[in-house]
């Protein structure tokens, strides 16, 4: 199993999880005008505030006035000339383009760019321009030659932009080129404009057509911007549990099943919360308490009992809600061979079972899933004792079977779809969504336990006939119900992206069989670093060219395969 740091036998599998970013002592950012010496040099220390040759009032000094992003590249520059690009995007599919409007041809090589923060359609999640985040700016802007940028803020007072509070989330890794948040103020003072002539240049930055804007000469040909970035990750340990049950059959206690739930939720709000600015507990009763019960239980009734043949592996994984990091970590470091592993039972939100209505994922992962989900649905839920242990006394008062709703896929946002990128069959259980999802109301008074026990009596069924079976389920490709990412777009490769933290490629989880990525060769395991002529090094990168790809036009992806670059061709298909 896992081991402690003693080399003993342990249940927590240890990984790394990056807290946040601190700077170290020698982050610098400072912005001057030279007249060809250093004679006639003033200069503005945005990070500490230093006031020599300040234009405006030394109060609106006191906080600060640039800092990097948290989730920055490392790097410093000396004296590069800064230019303007207006919100630093290029969308060809809406014929927007930043760089276009730069006197010098889009020739910002060598420069650091100054860019709003935002987008022209003011952060409408359904714009065309909702794919442009602070990361995928600057891999446009690292691609026009860029070596740092500048993105003004959008709050009047600085230290309210959530940019200041240097987060870092790992499952989306780092900008491409170092980058810095920069006060309204410090924008007014490197463009040489006052408040009012920003707010207009805002404005007319957002103009959707590639006419001359009349921001093209903003900057002053003699700014130049130094810098250094130097940000050290903190990281603590995050936990899988996991406790084994060892098999009873000779032969076939050398293959496993997996139990799993995910046992993190989101604290007290923050990324993932629908209940916005709360900072109330999100207690996560039904997500997903009413999981990790449910395995907890099935763990208890299957030990007690001690008939399985198979090795069973009970697992509660923390970093689900993040990315499936819990997970991903696990089948790259399975404490059990995954060839060896049979089948994977995932138990997402089972704790509000209504009208009977039980979701099951993944019955096409497996030939014979389908036919052993339905004959295992009970046909009286008040009186079907567990499977494992007739002992178990309950009186749920739910007649009649389960409402069952099947669907085929493998993938999707649960800790299933790492195991089924392994090509390890999964199933998927799910009470059905509710608006306490991800709120703060999702409390331990609106679970059904009779229904959960209901649940865990099925998935015990379910188990049990897998581990009787002396033949292993046949892993077989399922179609895809289209919910495996986090973005929508018009077309699709078939890749499923791993959102470990990742800054020098991003790795496939997996390849859907028959996909225009796996006719094109890329497998399970490979490392993207360079797909339709631009550089991936994260989830970021690669969902920012995914949307500037078209169907049945032919582009290379360059993947690492062990210590091998190659060089492969993939023909994206329409997304039905």
């Amino acid at each position: 199993g896992a081991r402690g740091k003693n080399g003993r036998p342990s249940y927590m599998q240890s990984y790394p999880y990056v807290t946040g970013v601190e700077p170290s002592s020698d982050n610098q950012l400072s912005f001057g005008v030279y007249s060809g010496d250093t004679s006639g040099y003033y200069g503005l220390d945005l990070l500490n505030c230093a006031k020599t040759g300040l234009r405006y009032s030394s109060t609106a000094c006191e906080s600060g006035n640039g800092l990097p992003v948290g989730f920055s590249i490392n790097g410093a520059v000396t004296e590069a000339p800064v230019a303007f690009a207006g919100y630093g995007i290029v969308a060809k599919d809406v014929s927007f383009d930043d760089y276009a409007q730069q006197p010098s041809a889009a020739d910002v090589r060598g420069n650091v760019v100054m860019v709003f923060d935002g987008n022209p359609d003011n952060d409408n999640p359904h714009s065309a321009f909702g794919r442009f985040d602070i990361r995928t700016k600057a891999l446009i802007a690292k691609e026009h030659g860029a070596v740092g940028m500048l993105v003004i803020s959008r709050e009047e007072v600085f230290d309210r932009d959530p940019l200041t509070r240097m987060t870092y989330d790992q499952s989306l890794g780092e900008t491409a080129i170092p980058t810095f948040v920069i006060s309204r103020r410090a924008a007014c003072e490197i463009a040489g404009v006052d408040q009012a002539s920003l707010k207009t240049i805002e404005e007319q930055s957002a103009g959707k057509q590639n006419a001359v804007k009349a921001n093209a000469h903003l900057i002053n040909k003699s700014s130049r911007a130094s810098f250094k970035v130097n940000l050290v990750k903190k990281s603590v340990e995050a936990y899988n549990v996991i406790g084994i049950l060892d098999g009873t059959d000779k032969t076939l206690k050398n293959e496993a099943i997996v139990i799993g739930a995910h046992y993190d939720h989101l604290g007290h709000g923050g990324q993932g919360s629908l209940a916005a600015n709360s900072t109330e507990i999100h207690h996560g009763a039904d997500d997903n308490a009413s999981g990790t019960a449910a395995i907890m239980e099935l763990a208890r009734e299957f030990a007690v009992a001690k008939k399985n043949k198979r090795t069973i592996i009970f697992i509660a994984f923390s970093g689900e809600e993040e990315g499936l990091f819990g997970s991903s970590y696990y089948v790259q470091n399975p404490v059990f061979p995954l060839d060896k592993t049979v089948a994977m039972i995932n138990l997402d939100m089972v704790g509000r079972l209504k009208d009977n209505k039980l979701d099951v994922g993944g019955i096409g992962t497996a030939s014979e899933f389908k036919a052993l989900v339905e004959s295992n649905n009970p046909h009286d839920l008040s009186t079907t004792p567990i499977a494992v242990n007739p002992n178990m006394q309950f009186n749920p008062a739910l007649p009649g079977k389960f409402q069952l709703a099947l669907s085929d896929d493998g993938y999707g946002r649960s800790d299933h779809s790492s195991f089924y990128g392994k090509k390890v069959p999964v199933l998927f259980f799910f009470t059905g969504t509710h608006n306490d999802y991800h709120k703060p109301s999702d409390t331990a008074d609106k679970i059904n336990y009779p229904g959960e026990v209901s649940v865990i009596n099925y998935v015990a069924a379910i188990e049990q006939a897998i581990d009787q079976n002396p033949v292993r389920p046949t892993y077989t490709v399922a179609k895809s119900s289209g919910t495996g990412g986090r973005a929508t777009f018009n077309i699709s490769l078939g890749t499923i992206p791993n959102y470990a933290d990742s800054n020098d490629g991003l790795l496939l989880d997996g390849v859907r069989d028959g996909s225009p990525a796996a006719k094109g060769g890329v497998k399970a395991g490979d490392k993207v670093i360079k797909l339709a002529g631009h550089d991936i090094r994260n989830v970021m990168d690669y969902t920012y060219v995914l949307g500037e790809m078209k169907a049945d036009v032919e582009y290379e992806i360059v993947v690492l395969r062990g210590g091998e670059k190659l060089t492969l061709k993939v023909i994206p298909v329409r997304r039905q």
